[in-house]
């Protein structure tokens, strides 16, 4: 390989006005229909992703954990983590 990426072919069946209304955004946009389809494809994965993978917190809530994080550990949770854990 000479440090290309190597493409992929993906297929999705389309009804006729899905098409024309794909085809007609992506003509506005001045991109090929691939490409506009492309790019909202990634821009729709990395939405899902971040959604499903990051946790978001106002400002109160993300005092309240940081205090938490801060706070001196309990004693029981000080024993908790010293056991020796069943799986190993």
């Amino acid at each position: 390989m000479t440090g290309q990426q190597q493409a992929s072919q993906f297929s999705i069946s389309l009804t006729d006005e899905q098409y024309a209304l794909i085809a007609h955004a992506a003509s506005l946009t001045g991109l090929t229909l691939s490409h506009w389809a492309t790019q909202h494809l990634i821009d729709a994965a990395c939405y899902e992703i971040n959604k499903e993978t990051t946790l978001q917190l106002d400002s109160a809530s993300f005092d309240i954990f940081i205090a938490a994080l801060e706070a001196p550990t309990s004693d029981a949770a000080k024993e908790l983590v010293a056991r020796n854990p069943q799986w190993a």
